[in-house]
């Protein structure tokens, strides 16, 4: 008999912003394992459904985890926000008998009064990159080395750093070829290794002890860069994906910075 998990975060955003209305399903590979994830407000549910799950309930809270960060990691690049995931309870329940199932879910601080027509085009774009990140575990990886960076600003270049050597495994290219994407020159990106790499203590530990401020006028530009370097890779590989304009990728990083580098 099927069994049934369901997990409940509440979504932090310091800046006061709230998630769009967010409803998509997951199906896990190789398993009969369903995901129903719902999100809206400040509130994130995610619902598993299949045969023989395991009842652990450290074991379902790692997943839920891994789930809710490629949620949080699917708000921040779709342009929502820089939100943070605290579990706030879950529920486990075991041989399910009867054959069909609706689930329901209450979001706070949504409703039918909202701006619908940009929580449909929010949860358009979340959904495309939700997908993709599921289904594309480097380029997860490389959208969550910008989330980190936004999420620790002092620690930017060790975040990006880590995140464009994700992005040169994902799409097999070179150096010379991420720098074209990103849109500047691979001398820009070698004095760019150069500088973090011995210049200053930011991958390695160095016998000065420097270590670089966080200024938002010198990290938010160079997350916007890295970002739309990014979705230049995904076009790449993704031959349906549009693309991301400069602008767009400046958008979302305006939008998830902290106001206080330093709180």
């Amino acid at each position: 008999m099927p069994d049934l998990v369901v997990s409940i975060f509440k979504l932090e955003n310091e800046r006061g912003y709230i998630s769009p209305k967010i409803s998509i399903q997951y199906i896990e590979k190789g398993l009969d394992t369903q995901w129903t994830i719902n999100c809206g407000g400040t509130r994130a549910y995610l619902i598993r459904f299949g045969p023989d799950l395991n009842k652990d309930f450290g074991e379902q809270s790692a997943d839920s985890h891994f789930m809710v960060s490629r949620i949080t990691t699917g708000l921040f690049i779709s342009g929502c926000g820089l939100f943070r995931a605290k579990s706030v309870g879950r529920l486990v329940i075991e041989d399910i008998c009867f054959p069909e199932m609706k689930i329901t879910t209450h979001l706070d601080l949504w409703t039918k009064d909202s701006n619908e027509q940009n929580d449909e085009a929010a949860n358009d774009e979340f959904t495309d990159w939700y997908k993709f990140i599921c289904d594309n575990v480097l380029f997860r990886r490389a959208i969550e080395d910008a989330y980190f960076a936004l999420l620790s600003p002092v620690e930017v270049c060790f975040y990006l750093y880590r995140g464009m050597e994700w992005l040169l495994q994902a799409a097999d290219i070179g150096w010379k070829e991420l720098a074209n994407y990103i849109g500047v020159s691979f001398n820009d990106i070698k004095k760019f290794k150069r500088h973090i790499n011995f210049e200053l203590g930011d991958r390695h530990g160095i016998k000065s002890g420097h270590k670089r401020r966080a200024i938002p006028g010198d990290y938010g530009p160079l997350v916007a860069d890295y970002l739309f370097g990014l979705s230049n890779v995904r076009k790449r590989v993704d031959n349906s994906y549009p693309g991301m304009s400069p602008e767009r990728a400046a958008e979302i990083v305006m939008k998830a910075m902290s106001f206080v580098p330093y709180p």
